[in-house]
């Protein structure tokens, strides 16, 4: 029994394999199913963070001075919420 699966899993794996890799970079999937990105798009996207980011000496890839800006934003906004939330508690229980 396991000669005839194994034969049967050589034959099939690749036409899977290649079903498979033709379903998840065709832009079919992205409009039968609404979900995700096409390959087009995240090629697009690979690109745009490609001229965004910039590398530094250390080999690493450093966000721009941009981004840093939007993300202490935005944790300031969250820390703001926060705390916000514990006042109106604090307001609340004392009434």
């Amino acid at each position: 029994m396991n000669q005839i699966r194994r034969r049967v899993s050589a034959a099939v794996n690749p036409v899977s394999t290649a079903a498979t890799r033709w379903w998840c970079h065709s832009a079919l999937r992205h409009m039968l199913t609404g979900y995700g990105p096409t390959a087009r798009q995240r090629h697009l996207i690979r690109q745009q963070q490609r001229l965004v980011r910039h590398q530094t000496q250390g080999g690493r890839f450093e966000p721009s001075a941009e981004q840093r800006a939007e993300q202490m934003k935005g944790r300031a906004r969250a820390i703001d919420d926060l705390l916000g939330r514990d006042d109106r508690r604090d307001t609340d229980q004392n009434r």
